[in-house]
C-alpha cells in the first residue's frame, strides 16, 4: 500500500481543479470532480484520505457532499472550501459535515497547502492505527451557560445515571475540567457579558476528546469560521435549545468521546489549528494553567 495520500477536490471550476491539481500533484495523489456526486462515488470506490468541497455548485452543495462523504467513509477528512460568508452552510458544515477545516476562496498557497497536507497526514495516521473495543462509558457533562433551563434540560436528558455539571463562572468550569472526567461540554460562548471563544479553543487544544456543543444565539459567521478551524466544535445549536436537537447532540458527541477513548489516535480528528493571533488574552493568568493541567493529568 502506498504511503501517498490521495486528495479529492470537488469544484464546479475547471480552472480551480487545474489551480488545485497543479499545486498539489507533486505531494498526493490527486483526483479532482466537477460533479459532487460522482465525488461520493469516488470515495466509495478508491481509498480517498481528504475530500476538499466547493460549497456553492449547481446540482449539489458542497456540506452535502461532505456529509454523504462521512457516512461512507467516516475517517476521511473533510474540508470545506468557498468564497461565500454562508452561516447557515458554515453550521450545517459543523452538524452535518463534521469538517476538519472552513477554507477561505481566495486562498494563499502556503495555508492551504499546510491545512490539507495535516489532513492528509492525519488520515494517514488513522488509517495505520487499531482501535480496542468501545466499551467504556462516557463521562459526565458540563454546562456553561447563564440559562439555568439548558442545565435543567441537559439533566433530564442524561438522567441521574450520569454526571451533570454546572457552572456560569470561567474559572469554576475549569477546575470542574481539571478534577472530573468530563466527555461533552455544553456552552454559550457568551457568558456575563464576555466572548469566551478564547476559553473554547483552548479547551479542545489541552483535551480533545473532551467535545464541545456550542448553543448560542450568537450569528457571526467570522467567530463560528474561528470556532471551526481552531476549536473544533462539535455542534453548533441555536437557542433556544431545543430539546430533541440537543439529545440527539449530545448522543453522538458522547458516543465519538467514548470511541476516542477506547482508540486514543482518533483524538487526532480534532487537532485544532494554530493561531497566534486568537484572544488568549481573554484568559485570566489562572485559566491558562488549567489546560496544562488537564493535558498532565489526562494524557490519551
Amino acid at each position: 500500500m502506498s504511503d501517498k495520500a490521495s486528495i479529492l477536490f470537488v469544484d464546479d471550476e475547471e480552472r480551480v481543479l487545474r489551480s488545485l491539481d497543479m499545486l498539489f500533484k507533486s505531494r498526493f495523489k490527486v483526483y479532482t470532480t466537477i460533479d459532487g456526486n460522482e465525488a461520493v462515488d469516488i470515495v466509495r470506490r478508491d481509498r480517498i484520505h481528504v475530500v476538499v468541497s466547493d460549497q456553492r455548485m449547481p446540482k449539489i452543495t458542497g456540506v452535502e457532499v461532505l456529509r454523504r462523504v462521512r457516512e461512507a467513509s467516516p475517517n476521511t477528512m473533510r474540508l470545506l472550501l468557498t468564497g461565500y460568508s454562508d452561516l447557515e452552510a458554515i453550521v450545517n458544515s459543523v452538524n452535518e459535515g463534521e469538517i476538519f477545516r472552513y477554507l477561505s476562496k481566495p486562498w494563499s498557497a502556503k495555508e492551504i497547502m499546510a491545512t490539507v497536507s495535516q489532513a492528509a497526514d492525519i488520515a494517514l495516521a488513522l488509517e495505520q492505527g487499531s482501535g480496542g473495543e468501545a466499551d467504556t462509558v462516557a463521562g459526565g457533562v458540563l454546562v456553561i451557560d447563564e440559562d439555568p433551563t439548558v442545565a435543567e434540560m441537559v439533566k433530564a436528558i442524561c438522567g441521574p445515571e450520569r454526571a451533570v455539571k454546572w457552572s456560569v463562572d470561567l474559572d469554576e468550569a475549569f477546575e470542574t475540567l481539571a478534577a472530573n472526567d468530563i466527555a461533552v461540554v455544553v456552552c454559550d460562548i457568551r457568558l456575563r457579558g464576555r466572548d469566551i471563544s478564547a476559553a473554547v479553543k483552548a479547551l479542545k487544544e489541552s483535551n480533545p476528546t473532551v467535545m464541545t456543543i456550542v448553543q448560542t444565539q450568537l450569528q457571526d459567521v467570522e467567530t463560528l469560521r474561528s470556532l471551526i478551524n481552531h476549536g473544533q466544535i462539535y455542534r453548533f445549536l441555536p437557542k433556544p435549545a431545543r430539546r430533541g436537537l440537543l439529545e440527539l447532540s449530545l448522543d453522538a458527541a458522547s458516543k465519538r468521546h467514548v470511541s476516542m477513548k477506547a482508540a486514543p489516535q482518533l483524538a487526532n480528528r480534532y487537532q485544532v489549528e494554530k493561531n497566534d493571533v486568537a484572544p488568549v488574552a481573554a484568559l485570566s493568568s489562572k485559566l491558562l494553567g488549567y489546560p496544562d493541567r488537564m493535558r498532565q493529568s489526562k494524557p490519551l
